[in-house]
């Protein structure tokens, strides 16, 4: 079997594992206890905190066995499917490429056919605002009054460009960035668990490179399991080019007191050892 990454293998699969978006899961959980489930929802927020594993969840709550329920089991067919990727009653489309209003005809014809197994059809449409204005347009009228069925999840990481129309139509949840500290007691877990071998000064400087992107910060730690078997402080800066905090000194006192040569030279000597300035610059300020 190929090798699976560790941002899939460690997807959440239950609310209990979406870390730093506690106001949204309580939401949703509630929403479930309750039985207030909204026919539509725009997740938004940065890339890699957990939107389209929020609405895979979600779906795995609506149809698990025991659902409605907060609380759904991957013991559960339903769950399993869905988890699989193999379920054909959670359809999850790529906005930025079925983004005509041909692709969202299609939805709307689809969308009057009950479930095959599930208690809903569950519709995520990743990276929604790729969507032009036409495929918006074709979609308002299911978006406001869909049949009883089915649940539409919009995610996007640009929601000022989501019409207002279909803002309106939607439940918003804003998801924000995770903490440092929660990606950095979320990494040494999962290093621990795949038996990677990682000193704690590596897992801070990944998780302060993530930033606030718990994806990207398991893609770092993919990298770096593979790069050395005891991943160290110094491999962290060699692979994702971050200056010594000497150099990040030497330039703040520089700054400080007007010293022009020694900034051209901290400047000199970044460019020489091939730091990435980006990098550089954001730990600078």
């Amino acid at each position: 079997m190929s090798y699976l990454v560790l941002a899939r293998k460690w997807r959440p699969q239950g609310f209990d594992d979406l870390i730093g978006q506690e106001p949204i899961t309580r939401i949703l959980k509630n929403a479930l206890d309750q039985g207030k489930i909204a026919h539509a929802y725009l997740f938004s927020g940065p890339r890699g905190v957990g939107k389209t594993s929020a609405a895979r969840i979600l779906a795995k709550a609506l149809n698990s066995e025991a659902g409605p329920t907060p609380s759904p089991r991957d013991s559960c067919p339903f769950c399993a499917s869905i988890t699989e990727g193999s379920s054909i009653d959670v359809m999850e489309i790529d906005g930025a490429s079925n983004n005509s209003v041909n692709d969202i005809r299609d939805l709307r014809d689809r969308v009057k056919y009950v479930p095959s197994g599930g208690r809903y059809k569950v519709y995520i449409i990743d990276e929604s605002h790729m969507l032009s204005d036409a495929a918006f347009n074709a979609l308002l009228k299911t978006l406001e009054e869909p049949p009883s069925h089915v649940v539409f999840v919009l995610a996007t990481t640009a929601p000022r460009k989501i019409p207002s129309t279909v803002l309106s139509r939607c439940q918003h949840l804003p998801f924000r960035r995770i903490s440092g500290v929660l990606i950095k007691d979320r990494l040494k877990k999962i290093a621990a668990a795949e038996n990677i071998s990682i000193s704690a000064p590596a897992l801070e400087l990944i998780a302060r490179a993530a930033d606030g992107s718990l994806r990207d910060s398991l893609t770092i730690l993919d990298q770096l399991s593979s790069f050395s078997s005891d991943v160290t402080e110094t491999d962290v800066k060699d692979l994702l080019g971050i200056a010594d905090f000497s150099l990040i000194s030497r330039l703040a006192d520089a700054l400080i007191e007007g010293r022009r040569e020694e900034i051209l030279a901290v400047t000199a000597e970044l460019t020489e050892k091939g730091t990435d300035t980006r990098s550089f610059l954001r730990e600078f300020i």
